[in-house]
């Protein structure tokens, strides 16, 4: 065989190797946050109802700000959706965050005020 064939042979077998590696060196996406809610609503004295949707899979946080509790969601059933019971009053502020293996998201802060299908129903009711 000419040495140029074995040049192009080796360069042919090196191909994938380097395309695998380009692939490992580009940066990933960062998890996105949770969406807001869909859904908040008050089912007793001091206790609200939140849920909206995640990543399926996703570990889901809620905290509440103003009493520094909270609830955690797992996802086990992978329907991408979240809900959980969490301590309040209206209008404070709770954060969400989501996890998954290794990665986090940014948080959303939301006022817990009443929101059915996404639409708070009183608006006006937190400042």
């Amino acid at each position: 065989m000419p040495p140029r064939w074995h040049l192009l042979r080796r360069l042919y077998a090196l191909g994938p190797v380097a395309i695998v590696i380009a692939g490992c060196l580009s940066p990933t996406l960062p998890l996105p946050p949770p969406d807001e809610p869909n859904t908040i609503t008050s089912s007793e004295e001091g206790i609200w109802l939140v849920g909206g949707d995640c990543i399926a899979g996703a570990e889901v946080v809620v905290m509440n700000e103003e009493t520094g509790r909270g609830e955690v969601f797992l996802d086990l059933d992978r329907k991408g959706r979240y809900s959980v019971a969490i301590e309040g009053e209206a209008c404070d502020v709770i954060v969400i965050s989501q996890s998954l293996s290794t990665e986090e998201s940014a948080e959303v802060r939301v006022t817990l005020e009443e929101v059915a299908d996404g639409v708070e129903v009183n608006p006006d009711a937190c400042p």
